[in-house]
């Protein structure tokens, strides 16, 4: 059997060429956000109602921590030192990466999974209607060594 060398040239580029369009198209969509799903497919809600809880949780690398706010105003979420660095996915937290701080409205959720294990410090703002008017609480993620 012989084959028409200059037919298969032009399936083997056009083939090539349909890897490198969706290769682009998955690279242009990667732009601006980090992919939507956790890397292991756990996820650690933590909720601001009342309290924040658990306001410490330990998770594995590629986890998603999930921050939830069930309060009747908007919250501030910020993180103590800097964090892109160890952020792989990201949810609701900007466009252009993550930023050490980020403000949440209610009964919405922000997400993030962490690459290396380590301990990230935040403090989440809360307006409250007591004298102060504010109330500030400290959280903790831990990420484990994974194994």
């Amino acid at each position: 059997m012989k084959f028409n060398s200059s037919f298969s040239g032009r399936a083997v580029s056009a083939i090539g060429s349909v890897g490198l369009v969706i290769m682009a198209f998955l690279a242009v969509g990667c732009v601006g956000r980090l992919p939507a799903t956790t890397q292991t497919g756990k996820v650690q809600e933590i909720v601001i109602g009342t309290a924040v809880a658990p306001s410490d949780v330990t998770l594995a690398p590629g986890d998603e921590v999930r921050w939830v706010n069930r309060q009747n105003g908007p919250i501030s979420i910020v993180f103590l030192n800097p964090i892109q660095e160890q952020v792989i996915c990201e949810r609701g937290f900007g466009l252009a990466g993550v930023v050490n701080a980020t403000q949440l409205a209610p009964n919405k959720g922000i997400s993030l999974c962490f690459a290396t294990p380590g301990t990230v410090r935040y403090t989440v703002h809360l307006d409250t209607p007591t004298t102060t008017g504010e109330f500030n609480v400290l959280g903790v993620v831990h990420i484990e060594q994974g194994g």
